[in-house]
């Protein structure tokens, strides 16, 4: 964000002012640690940029695991508070800022931008707070980053339509959110992907806004005009895509469903077993973050930016997911501290990270 110079000089002002008065506060009262070092009594607050039904499962996942931490001992105090308005960056620097007065030992935050949040994320890290970002990639001097990378994203929800489909036919891009920074990573990499695959044309793309009612009406607009489609593969909306072939009479194509309990039960009812699947980012990275905290307060080494597998679910483990979600609940990895940790080195060794099993 780029202020005016008079703008620039009294945020800096207030920035040096808030951390001198949180670094007061906080400098009474350090985090007690076992004797091993093991970090206990921590207050740990969450601050989300926004709600919708993905970021409730994230925060569900959070406050199971704080639960079970404040147990433990490890945890003595946990709070989630969502930003008030439509994922306002002013709103949520305000709220954070609050936050800090509260001396948390752990700040994590679901940003609501990874670019005007960056001043109140380094007053946080200047009072001493240790501070996590979490699904998001923050540009910022301090804290850890725990995120998926939307490139990846891109590629997970491509190569296994490639494969289910042999690698040839004619297939429709299901686009996310045009001219945002996640999507422009996700189509990179999938136009790097099907540059791999003469055989396969892109009769259209659409875009779906990660929408199944959204990527319905894009589709059933279209698909008056196209050759037999043989995937849509993209930004998820599995279940619009197979109800706008199916109100056409048309044979249903290799698709990408959303990971939450609805969708997930449409497929298996629908009997649609063509190599479709999902894919879709991990609300359960916040139980990675919030052991990445306790492995740092812990004095251990943690990368700077903590990149984890996304969700995948397929024909073989779909019944597990149908019978444990809810409705509106999202397929999340199941992250512990072992697998954390597990994560964590293999970063730092420079090897892939593992998916956590299914329970």
């Amino acid at each position: 964000m780029t202020f005016p110079t008079t703008r620039r000089m009294l945020a800096a002002a207030a920035a040096t002012a808030i951390s001198a008065l949180v670094l007061a506060g906080c400098a009474g009262s350090p985090t007690d640690t076992t004797a091993g070092g093991e970090p206990q009594g921590l207050k740990v607050a969450l601050s989300n940029g926004f709600v919708n039904g993905w970021r409730l499962t994230l925060i569900d996942k959070f406050e199971t695991e704080a639960a079970k931490l404040k147990e433990s001992g490890v945890v003595s105090d946990y709070s989630v508070v969502n930003a008030p308005g439509e994922n306002s960056a002013t709103e949520q620097a305000s709220q954070i800022r609050s936050l800090m007065l509260q001396n948390p030992d752990v700040l994590m935050v679901i940003p609501a931008s990874s670019t005007a949040l960056v001043p109140v994320i380094e007053e946080a890290c200047a009072a001493g707070i240790t501070v996590v970002i979490v699904d998001a990639d923050m540009d910022t001097s301090c804290g850890v980053v725990v995120r998926n990378d939307y490139g990846q994203w891109g590629a997970d929800s491509l190569q296994p339509a490639l494969d289910a489909i042999d690698g040839k036919g004619d297939i429709i891009l299901n686009r996310g959110v045009i001219g945002s920074q996640p999507e422009e990573a996700f189509y990179a990499r999938q136009q790097e992907i099907l540059a791999g695959y003469p055989d396969v044309k892109v009769a259209a793309e659409v875009n779906g806004f990660c929408d199944a009612a959204t990527a319905q009406k894009e589709i059933v607009a279209i698909l008056g005009s196209m050759p037999t489609i043989a995937a849509v593969p993209g930004c998820i909306g599995g279940m619009g895509v197979v109800q706008a072939f199916q109100s056409a009479g048309r044979d249903i194509p290799v698709v990408v469903f959303d990971t939450d309990g609805k969708s997930l039960s449409f497929w298996k009812e629908s009997g649609i077993d063509n190599g479709s699947f999902a894919a879709l980012t991990d609300p359960g990275q916040i139980v990675a973050a919030l052991y990445a905290a306790i492995a740092k307060l812990r004095g251990d080494e943690v990368p700077d930016d903590v990149v984890l597998p996304l969700v995948q679910v397929t024909q073989e483990n779909l019944d597990y997911w149908v019978e444990t979600l809810g409705t509106d609940e999202y397929a999340a990895n199941a992250w512990d501290e072992a697998t954390t940790d597990a994560a964590i080195a293999a970063l730092l060794a420079g090897d892939d990270v593992a998916t956590p099993a299914l329970p």
